[in-house]
């Protein structure tokens, strides 16, 4: 990163607890560690972002392969794996 800014921002006492744990554990730097959240969770809400422009883009003729179930199933369970959160990733 070329330029900084300090952030003093407040946690709950139990992810702090819960962060500072899994740091020590596996020694990882916390601000490096808090930044690539953010960063992840930008990166989301950006998909999320584009998926909700472009919806709709397609009639259901322009791709008649994804009409199938099994082709739904599998997109339905890929969406929901990475909506997926873990205690862990808290």
């Amino acid at each position: 990163m070329s330029e900084t800014r300090m952030l003093h921002i407040r946690f709950p006492a139990g992810m702090v607890d819960q962060m500072a744990a899994y740091l020590k554990s596996h020694g990882v730097n916390r601000n490096s560690f808090i930044v690539d959240a953010v960063a992840e969770k930008l990166r989301r809400e950006m998909q999320v972002k584009s998926f909700k422009e472009t919806q709709g883009a397609l009639a259901p003729e322009d791709a008649p392969e994804w009409a199938s179930s099994t082709g739904a199933e599998w997109v339905e369970k890929v969406r929901d794996k990475d909506r997926m959160v873990l205690p862990w990733d808290i």
